[in-house]
């Protein structure tokens, strides 16, 4: 540690300062945070100005031998539809339910449905076989939810009329839709997760994901610029006269992550203040309701981990970007350089979201131990499966071992390619670097 502090703090701390204290990053900072809290506030605001208001849709009843009211059906559908893990229209207001209605005069709703003041309209009539038949003047996207929360009540409707034509009762068609009694029981009985949290887990971790792979591309390469534009500007020619390659690539490293983590905790102060003030802003809008999505309680024994994760996990990648911008003479030839570390980052970043569709697949528990793979992939299944303690402290253990190993090629790629000018980037540069040391 003597070899390397207090040289490697101030080099830390002249780096961290010239980041921070730059007007871009400032203004960067300052506009991100903005940004952030203005999406945490949308949908409040867009609720608000009725943006998200429930659908309206007006139903044209041509047939007069319906035995039930279509309208009432389709409605209870609809509502049904949209909470399918409660009683019908359990846990919404109101005027959260979609508004569906008899209309009489069929063309004045349709020119409704093209004025915007209905979302659709859906005509009944009969075919020549007398099975009812559906016309649905809407969206014609394929995914439009309101299309195909009706598709599936039109659907309903048209089923229940065949048995009811069939001479079944509407007690022995109630009893035929009547949802089966199906009970999930966990491998792991400790595993409390269930349907209500497991969407907000499922966001959390794609989050996760996303903010560590943007912090190891963004960081990774400020740390690789930093070091080719001080070789461009002959800078490090003095700077390596006052503390050796090693010292040069600790403070680096610390110091422009650093920088980069500070940003990161102004966005995410500002995710926190997005998160506080939505409720208040939708209390103030008369938008309040209940929450569609339930965020997983953290406790401390799962930020902790978290937190090393994604620290070990840029540190392992940024000290790399260090090397390789080390390798090079020209910031133009900087993404060059990097171009095999962002591949492998990327792998990563893939890997993960294949994982989060299956998070108990075997391959990704085995790549979850993998140090390059580790960061994005162990919190997340962490968040949406059942990992044992063990688990966790080996795959940061290995983690460890990878940064440590990190370093020491790096300082050696370091120690040669800081004095190196006008070489192009290859294996066999690199590979001769390594044998280099200082």
């Amino acid at each position: 540690m003597r070899s390397l502090f207090p040289n490697a703090f101030h080099v830390a701390r002249r780096e961290y300062l010239i980041r921070v204290r730059g007007r871009a990053f400032i203004i960067t900072t300052a506009l991100i945070a903005v940004a952030v809290i203005a999406i945490m506030l949308v949908p409040t605001i867009l609720g608000a100005v009725g943006v998200a208001d429930p659908a309206r849709i007006g139903v044209a009843v041509e047939t007069d031998d319906l035995d039930t009211d279509p309208v009432a059906t389709i409605q209870t559908l609809l509502i049904a539809a949209g909470n399918p893990n409660g009683e019908p229209g359990a846990g919404r207001d109101e005027d959260d339910r979609p508004e569906v209605t008899r209309v009489t005069d069929a063309a004045a709703a349709a020119d409704d449905v093209r004025d915007e003041e209905l979302d659709a309209l859906l005509t009944i009539t009969r075919d020549n076989e007398g099975s009812l038949a559906f016309e649905y003047l809407g969206s014609a996207s394929p995914t439009n939810q309101t299309r195909l929360l009706v598709t599936q009540a039109a659907s309903a409707l048209a089923i229940g009329d065949r048995l009811e034509r069939s001479g079944i009762s509407e007690e022995e068609v109630a009893r035929i839709f009547e949802p089966p009694s199906f009970t999930a029981v966990p491998v792991d009985p400790d595993d409390a997760r269930d349907a209500d949290d497991f969407g907000g887990a499922f966001i959390l971790a794609y989050a996760l994901v996303i903010l560590t792979f943007m912090a190891i591309l963004t960081y990774g390469n400020w740390v690789a610029q930093s070091v080719a534009e001080e070789k461009s500007g002959r800078v490090m020619e003095l700077l390596i006269t006052a503390a050796t390659p090693r010292q040069l690539l600790t403070g680096k490293v610390l110091g422009t992550g650093a920088a980069g983590l500070s940003q990161y905790v102004v966005i995410i102060a500002a995710l926190v203040i997005g998160l506080i003030a939505s409720g208040p802003v939708a209390e103030a809008l008369g938008a309040a309701g209940q929450a569609p999505i339930q965020m997983p309680d953290l406790n401390p024994g799962m930020l902790v981990p978290f937190g090393a994760f994604f620290l070990f996990g840029f540190l392992l990648y940024a000290t790399l970007y260090a090397a390789a911008g080390s390798m090079v003479s020209r910031i133009e030839d900087v993404q060059q350089a990097v171009g095999p570390l962002l591949f492998l980052s990327m792998a990563g970043y893939f890997a993960s979201f294949a994982a989060l569709n299956d998070p108990d697949a075997q391959w990704v528990g085995v790549l979850s131990f993998v140090p390059f793979f580790s960061p994005y992939l162990m919190p997340a299944r962490m968040l949406l499966t059942t990992v044992s303690p063990a688990e966790v402290v080996i795959a940061i253990a290995l983690l460890l071992m990878a940064v440590a190993a990190a370093i020491w090629l790096a300082s050696r790629v370091y120690s040669a390619g800081v004095l190196m000018y006008g070489q192009k980037v290859g294996i066999r540069t690199i590979l001769r670097a390594t044998r280099v040391s200082r």
